[in-house]
């Protein structure tokens, strides 16, 4: 007998091959069945009629990293997009590893730009075996698997200094990045907007990208710049992919600020050439035309020299310097009508949905001088949103076979009154936006477009037992309705579930059906192998 049958669906099994209509069986967490009719009897059925069975959507650019640890919330909103495994410690921010002297630090670090009201909860995890056992304890919606955070890796090791590493120095992250490699983590992640990653040069980077490369695992990077210096930011890339043989995998492309609008087909030529020279790059991105990230950012990187208290302590009498240099970064983002307060965590709830130069003005303060009132009466944590985006130019992205997704969101409930604001609508609506966006552009097929949500990352990852509808694959599936499926998280009201998810299954077992949950949490920690 088989666990689960799913009945009368259309399957896109994730290769780009052409659709089928066919049942797909499954028994102890794996697919033993991909046939026009099953007649072998199931302990339970999904009927995917007029529907679409692919496997589960991977969403290879998370921050859910601390959502499984508000145990009294369950942090579906990715589970009701379709997404089965999450890719956790992006941008240089991962809650491991971690010691006794930098946990204080480090719990600083990862939630200055947090979308989550922390609540007093601190990193516990001091390896990918510690947060292991704390999913098993606390299980999360999806499956989780981790990067290694460069930023908290180089904050564990010589602090938050602006400075180089030392030889001893830099061959302890390194002994510590392989440590965690061999626990199974995919990769590590740069984030070069933030310090302390963005203190690192090309040559730590290269020295690091060798040990990821010995472990056949990949190197993340939010890059140094996204808007005026963005091709300079690519080649730094491609020289540490060149002199390191690491497989780069550039997060969430795009090019911030108008002035950067219209280049992305060359930007798009510089990384196509790039790949037929033989180095391994790939990118993913998100489909939305706003970003999102602390407002910490707006502030020059030597401002943060020490961490976010030394930071903190600068703010408190800001120099001619800073103010001008954070009026810069607003006004290459878009200038501050383009920047929305998400939230001040209840310290400023007067200016939380609010823009910044509306804030500006009720504070009677230049936009610089309102950044630094927000981030010292927050203690540095003000998640903004920054529309500063085009659309052509995410379309031309979405086009490219080696671009997959990534929402570079959180797992987040569905209680207002738990988050009280709205976060940015990518933590509740990535996937289906980007089958949305497809649908109504005609970009390409469906074949093409569930590829690039499922077997690309899961090739990106080196998961060979995901990613495709197949027998022997591990059974994660989402049944979804390709003319339906479609985001409803706005901006002003991002906590609304997407249409067109008819079930999720997770290692063989029903986690979404009929709009709802079912049960509770079953996620776990994938390692990479």
């Amino acid at each position: 007998m088989l666990d689960l049958l799913i009945r009368n669906g259309t399957v896109i099994d994730g290769t780009r091959t052409t659709r089928r209509k066919s049942d797909v069986g499954v028994r102890h967490g794996k697919i033993v069945a991909v046939a026009p009719q099953i007649e072998e009897e199931a302990k339970e059925t999904i009927d995917a009629s007029g529907k679409i069975v692919a496997p589960g959507f991977i969403d290879i650019h998370s921050h859910s990293d601390m959502s499984p640890f508000f145990t009294d919330q369950k942090m579906q909103s990715k589970l009701y997009q379709g997404i089965t495994l999450e890719i956790v410690g992006n941008c240089g921010i991962s809650c491991l590893p971690t010691d006794d002297a930098s946990r204080e630090a480090i719990t600083r670090f990862i939630s200055s730009g947090l979308e989550l009201p922390m609540d007093g909860k601190t990193v516990e995890d001091d390896s990918l075996s510690d947060y292991a056992e704390h999913l098993k304890r606390c299980p999360a919606a999806t499956n989780i698997g981790v990067l290694v955070g460069h930023g908290t890796l180089r904050g564990m090791v010589m602090g938050f200094g602006m400075r180089k590493p030392t030889f001893e120095e830099q061959k302890h992250m390194e002994r510590v990045l392989e440590r965690e490699l061999s626990k199974g983590a995919f990769g590590m992640s740069l984030g070069l907007i933030y310090p302390p990653s963005s203190y690192g040069a090309v040559d730590e980077f290269i020295a690091l990208g060798k040990v990821l490369k010995r472990h056949d695992a990949i190197l993340t990077v939010h890059m140094r710049s996204e808007s005026t210096k963005i091709f300079e930011a690519v080649d730094e890339m491609l020289e540490v992919a060149r002199h390191s043989g690491v497989h780069v995998e550039i997060s969430h492309l795009k090019l911030i600020g108008k002035p950067q609008w219209g280049h992305s087909k060359a930007l798009l030529a510089k990384i196509k050439a790039a790949r037929e020279e033989g180095l391994n790059i790939t990118c993913d991105q998100y489909p939305y035309t706003a970003t999102s990230t602390g407002m910490s950012a707006l502030v020059p990187a030597w401002a943060h020299d020490g961490g976010s208290d030394e930071m903190c302590k600068r703010l408190a009498s800001p120099t001619e310097e800073l103010l001008s240099e954070t009026e810069t970064e607003i006004e290459r983002r878009g200038g501050a009508h383009a920047v929305l307060v998400v939230s001040t965590h209840g310290k400023l709830p007067q200016y939380e949905g609010k823009r910044l130069d509306e804030i500006a003005a009720d504070m009677e303060l230049p936009p610089a001088q309102a950044v630094v009132r927000l981030l010292r009466a927050s203690d540095g944590g003000v998640p903004c949103c920054y529309f500063s985006l085009s659309e052509n130019d995410m379309l031309h992205i979405m086009r490219e076979p080696f671009v997959c997704i990534g929402s570079d969101g959180y797992a987040m409930t569905y209680d207002r009154h738990f988050l009280g604001t709205n976060p940015h609508p990518r933590s509740f609506g990535t996937f289906p936006r980007y089958f949305q966006t497809i649908r109504e552009h005609q970009l390409m097929s469906l074949e093409d477009a569930v590829y690039k949500a499922t077997t690309l990352p899961a090739q990106i990852l080196g998961l060979k037992d995901r990613g495709v509808i197949a027998i022997g694959k591990i059974a994660d599936i989402t049944v979804f309705d390709a003319a339906e499926i479609s985001d409803r998280a706005t901006y002003t009201d991002s906590l609304q579930k997407p249409a067109g998810i008819g079930a999720v299954v997770i290692d063989g077992r029903i986690a979404f059906k009929n709009g709802e949950q079912v049960g509770n949490n079953i996620g776990h920690l994938v390692v990479h192998k």
